[in-house]
């Protein structure tokens, strides 16, 4: 039977939350409340909004006992998250050391301001990042949903005020484990309609050029830019992004100390 509390996903319609998502419905067959932090002032946020939509009647359509498993999404708008000054000091110490994304600190602000804890963060297994960043803090535990990486009892402090209230369940699982697991699966038709790009074009195609689109190039998923981007992007991933990296990582270094 399937548990009475669904478990509380953070989903954007992007390969590693959809992933998670498919796991807990068509696997574990268990209820998932889908959380989304709607930010305006990125342009892909309607593109996400979209893709959700059309995931949810794809897997709907496709699996009709997830239908009722997949309850309504609970859409946060980034002006309604509280500031909490303790967050943000701890993100930017963070951010001395290892590069990771901002959404991280408002979506702690998000769930301390309304006490969740064990939502569901789908980090994975990559040489950057989050994971980075959480690498030693981490442990393996168990919970309702299955096998997670749930924050250290001795986690760093800074660690743990801006990732504590996260679940981690794909912590170690490699871009190309579920990669593997949805062609075994036969998920490949859903999660082709994932998003990844932060800065779309105008016909609404993946830019090439944002860290997402990066990252999908370095992960050996390069298809997933459009042809007429893909020479450029590459070029640029060797020539101006490293650049632009370390600029915006002094920027933040100098916020972080004034």
């Amino acid at each position: 039977m399937p548990q009475e509390t669904p478990v509380q996903l953070l989903w954007t319609g992007g390969w590693d939350s959809t992933y998670r998502l498919l796991m807990l419905l068509l696997q574990l067959r268990l209820p998932v409340a889908p959380i989304y932090i709607y930010d305006a002032k990125r342009a892909s946020a309607p593109v996400e909004m979209r893709t959700m939509e059309h995931l949810r009647e794809a897997i709907a359509t496709s699996y009709p006992h997830a239908r009722a498993l997949l309850q309504p999404t609970t859409v946060v708008c980034m002006e309604d998250i509280a500031p909490d000054e303790d967050i943000e000091r701890a993100f930017n110490r963070v951010l001395q050391k290892v590069r990771i994304g901002d959404q991280y600190a408002f979506i702690a602000r998000y769930c301390k301001q309304h006490g969740l804890d064990g939502v569901e963060l789908s980090v994975e297994n990559a040489p950057r990042g989050a994971h980075a960043a959480l690498e030693r803090n981490m442990e393996l535990v168990a919970s309702p949903a299955g096998p997670t990486y749930r924050m250290r009892n001795d986690a760093e402090d800074d660690i743990r005020k801006v990732f504590g209230p996260f679940s981690c369940p794909i912590f170690m699982t490699r871009k190309e484990d579920m990669s593997a697991a949805v062609t075994r699966n036969g998920w490949q038709p859903l999660m082709a309609m994932t998003w990844f790009c932060h800065k779309p074009s105008r016909k609404m195609e993946p830019c090439g050029f944002c860290n997402p689109c990066q990252y999908v190039l370095q992960q050996g998923m390069g298809h997933r830019i459009p042809r007429s981007r893909r020479t450029l992007s590459r070029l640029y991933s060797f020539t101006l992004m490293p650049l632009r990296a370390r600029t915006r990582q002094w920027l933040r270094r100098m916020r972080a100390q004034t």
